[in-house]
């Protein structure tokens, strides 16, 4: 009896058989990742992997989205290892937990805990460590891994972004200056925390206050439309130094300078890293803090309750507040600002500021 004859498959037919297995068993579902990324993960050729997937279009594996390099999972072909109605959220982080200060650290572990106590899932994800392409591979790698229903970047750039967009999970991003519409931004408002500020230096004699935002890469249109408004409804002066230079002891002292030139006597600062930069300059000046000028800190840690002398005023983050926050949006799909921006307000600490500096 003559042996039986084996078919000899192509590579590009043994990718498409792998591929396909991996969909089926590890539950993919939207969008397919970028030729170049199997390319690299298969160790085979682009026309290889493209090859590969006009069989499974044939096979009708995969469909087409609609626009060039849109292919997506058919529907029915994989199964979600998700239950439904569960979420999975993905946290990936260019910040590392071991260094990340406190709240956010300890609300992304209350948002771990909370979840995982009600059966969800909730995973952190930290690529400090990475940077460019490798970036970018590693954040694929762990949407592809977790199949996320939610997924929150950390101070994200691009390659991050570029990593996990292609992916169907809801987005969202925590303290970072990546912009994107299909991405909710997490976190608060400055609007609001400057016309706390300005009532509370208002109320001690300041006319003119300044805020330094140094090295911010993105323009804040609405919130500088509301210190606009702040301005006028409270009759003071809000002079606002928006620049993405790198924020530098060198900078700040320049634009500090310049401020109390202009007049100012009252520094408001958005972060409490702001503040840092400028503690050589009161000092290198001689200004004694609160008698000399007002401090206020907009978002500040628990450092600011230490120093002394006392400052004008600060708002300080609760880590619960930020987990309750990060789970509305998880859970409705709409960030609800206010909620931090409340809680950042009942944690006002004034300080013991006796007003403007007297001239003459």
């Amino acid at each position: 009896m003559p042996a039986a004859k084996f078919e000899k498959k192509a590579v590009f037919e043994l990718l498409a058989d792998g591929i396909e297995a991996q969909i089926r068993q590890e539950g993919w579902k939207g969008l397919l990742p970028s030729g170049r990324d199997l390319a690299n993960q298969h160790k085979v050729s682009l026309p290889t992997v493209q090859k590969a997937i006009a069989l499974l279009q044939e096979r009708k594996v995969l469909v087409s989205r609609g626009g060039k390099r849109r292919l997506e999972v058919a529907a029915g072909v994989s199964k979600s290892r998700r239950a439904s109605g569960v979420h999975q959220v993905l946290v990936l982080t260019q910040l590392s937990m071991k260094v990340m200060r406190p709240p956010t650290s300890v609300a992304l572990q209350l948002l771990q805990e909370s979840m995982r106590a009600e059966g969800h899932g909730c995973e952190i994800v930290d690529l400090a460590e990475f940077k460019g392409v490798e970036l970018r591979k590693k954040s694929h790698a762990a949407i592809t891994r977790y199949l996320p229903s939610h997924c929150i970047m950390v101070q994200p750039d691009h390659e991050m972004f570029a990593g996990v967009a292609r992916s169907s999970a809801k987005l969202a991003t925590m303290f970072g200056m990546l912009r994107a519409k299909r991405v909710k931004r997490l976190g608060h408002q400055y609007g609001p925390l400057v016309e706390k500020a300005v009532l509370e230096l208002k109320s001690l004699g300041h006319r003119h206050l300044f805020i330094p935002f140094l090295g911010r890469k993105v323009k804040l249109k609405d919130s500088m439309e509301s210190f606009r408004r702040i301005a006028r409804e409270q009759a003071v002066s809000v002079n606002v130094r928006f620049t993405a230079e790198q924020l530098s002891h060198k900078n700040m002292e320049a634009c500090l300078d310049a401020a109390r030139g202009r007049g100012a006597t009252a520094f408001i600062f958005p972060q409490w890293g702001d503040f840092l930069y400028a503690i050589t300059y009161f000092a290198k000046k001689g200004l004694e803090i609160p008698r000399d000028i007002s401090v206020v800190i907009l978002v500040a840690t628990v450092e600011a309750k230490m120093f002394a002398p006392p400052l004008s005023g600060f708002l300080i983050h609760s880590p619960e507040v930020l987990a309750e926050h990060t789970r509305n949006w998880i859970e409705t799909d709409s960030v609800a600002h206010n909620v931090i921006e409340e809680a950042l307000v009942r944690n006002w600490v004034s300080g013991g500021s006796i007003g403007p500096v007297k001239k003459g």
